[in-house]
């Protein structure tokens, strides 16, 4: 049986070019640079999918509490991709245009969603090779459109969360 991954490019150049604006403004306003700060963006891109995973709750075998909204899990995503770009930055990757499997189906299915978040958490100690770097980006992007986002709907959220990030920044967050 012959198998045909078809792949779904995703244009994310905008996204790419505001973080690099988000990313020089902090590193500016707290006189860092990436190679002082990249296993932080790692913890924190672990963290921050943790706390997808929590939203999502398709772990949480012993509740019956149902996800929450599409909004919250959204901004959470988007927090995961701040800092997922930001480590592409700092190790000169492009992915402004980027490739992911376009045989994703959007279904609620528990176990689906824990095997990817599993896959990525298993995978995050390992940002330390561009090829690996890549895959994971391509892996969450998926994770994201089998959570039902398509690309319009990140870049939107994006917009909104960068611009919190900007606030964020200003106000000594």
């Amino acid at each position: 049986m012959l198998y045909i991954c078809i792949y779904m490019k995703c244009d994310i150049s905008d996204i790419v070019e505001k973080q690099k604006k988000l990313d020089t403004y902090i590193h500016n306003k707290h006189n860092l640079k990436y190679v002082d700060i990249y296993d932080e963006l790692v913890l924190a891109l672990s963290v921050e999918l943790g706390e997808l995973a929590n939203e999502v709750r398709c772990f949480k075998f012993w509740s019956l509490k149902n996800k929450s909204e599409n909004d919250i899990i959204l901004d959470e995503f988007i927090d995961g991709l701040h800092f997922i770009i930001s480590i592409c930055i700092a190790r000169k990757i492009d992915v402004s245009c980027i490739y992911i499997s376009d045989d994703i189906g959007v279904e609620n299915n528990k176990k689906k969603l824990t095997l990817l978040f599993n896959d990525l958490f298993s995978r995050i100690n390992l940002l330390n090779s561009s090829d690996c770097i890549i895959e994971w980006f391509q892996k969450y992007l998926e994770l994201g459109f089998y959570l039902g986002f398509d690309i319009e709907k990140i870049k939107i959220a994006y917009e909104k969360k960068n611009l919190i990030n900007y606030s964020r920044q200003d106000n000594n967050y």
